[in-house]
């Protein structure tokens, strides 16, 4: 059996927490899932928020907490989930994209700056592949920002945690997450000013809006153990970058003193991405390119489109997955080693 991409790192605790929601009869919204906020808040340093069914629905509650009128320009991206582009459509809301950093697929506060003329209303801040972006950059350009910590929970900027800087925090729940509940969101709040905000969108929340008990009971365990997985993933990816350092292709690299979380093991290839993934699966190994459900990838079917921005465009093409995760046994790193010190 090949080595999957990604993989839950669920415990006998996660499922005694989840068998315990079971036996209490209160699978649905409640203690629970505002029990989760508070874990992540206090790991975090925000101020509140909500837990909620659907990732995209998160999206939509920060555009709709920022109170932003109607057609408002928010910056993005072009390699952030394609989920942002569709929620955008449904809040009224335009996109506009700015090409990436050449070292991590950060988007910067310089592009973001270059875009000003276009009167963009607000930045969404996504930390791909855990790598952590210039957020002090971003704050000082004076316009909202919703962070997306998703895949770099745990991150830091050398002074900070990432996810509280932006008016709103994004943090998917989704099964390859750095902590899954097996799907949903949390969103969070900044400061009081946020949270009543927040707190007056959200009174009277409509069936189906807030995450269950029975997922909130995972998650809490997941935060509870979030040092343990950072540092594991931290370990593996020390052993995959020796190996990696001797085949021809390119790590990606975190800009100054900030400490990247290992979302999974990226690598820009030197050569084609379909003859790289025939020789890992050939060994075992699956792989999975970087981008796949970016809103680049969608807009990529209009050629004219992608080639404006060359670096995500790049990324896009180019930056391969390898497994990483806290729950790969000692024989599968063994084996991925292997296979990235002998890429073709």
């Amino acid at each position: 059996m090949a080595i999957p991409i990604t993989r839950p790192s669920i415990k006998r605790a996660d499922m005694d927490s989840v068998l315990t929601c079971m036996v209490s009869d209160s699978l649905g919204p409640g203690a629970l899932g505002q029990r989760l906020v508070k874990d992540i808040c206090e790991y975090i340093g925000c101020g509140g928020g909500l837990a909620l069914r659907e990732y995209g629905r998160a999206i939509k509650f920060a555009c709709r907490a920022l109170e932003l009128p109607g057609g408002s320009r928010v910056a993005i991206s072009p390699l952030a989930p394609r989920v942002y582009m569709e929620a955008f459509q449904e809040e009224g809301f335009q996109a506009v994209y700015a090409d990436v950093e050449e070292d991590s697929g950060c988007l910067s506060p310089a592009g973001v700056e270059a875009l000003r003329g276009e009167g963009i209303a607000a930045v969404v801040v996504h930390a791909n592949l855990g790598f952590v972006p210039d957020m002090e950059g971003f704050l000082e350009l004076g316009i909202p920002v919703i962070e997306d910590i998703s895949q770099a929970v745990g991150a830091n900027t050398g002074t900070r945690k990432l996810g509280c800087f932006g008016s709103y925090t994004i943090v998917s729940l989704e099964p390859d997450g750095i902590i899954t509940s097996g799907g949903g969101a949390v969103l969070l709040c900044r400061g009081r000013k946020e949270t009543q905000a927040l707190s007056r969108l959200s009174r009277q929340p409509l069936p189906g809006e807030l995450l269950p008990d029975f997922n909130a009971a995972l998650g809490i365990t997941q935060v509870k153990n979030i040092e343990k997985f950072i540092e594991k993933r931290k370990e593996i990816a020390g052993v995959f970058s020796h190996a990696a350092m001797q085949s021809r292709h390119r790590m990606l690299s975190q800009k100054g003193d900030a400490e990247n979380i290992f979302f999974s093991f990226p690598l820009l290839l030197a050569s084609g991405m379909k003859d790289i993934q025939a020789y890992a699966r050939k060994k075992g190994i699956e792989s999975e390119a970087a981008f796949t459900g970016s809103i680049l990838a969608y807009l990529a079917e209009e050629e004219a489109a992608a080639k404006k921005y060359p670096v995500a465009r790049s990324f896009l093409l180019r930056c391969l997955l390898f497994p990483l995760y806290p729950a790969l046994a000692k024989a599968s790193v063994e084996m991925i080693t292997r296979v990235l010190s002998t890429l073709p």
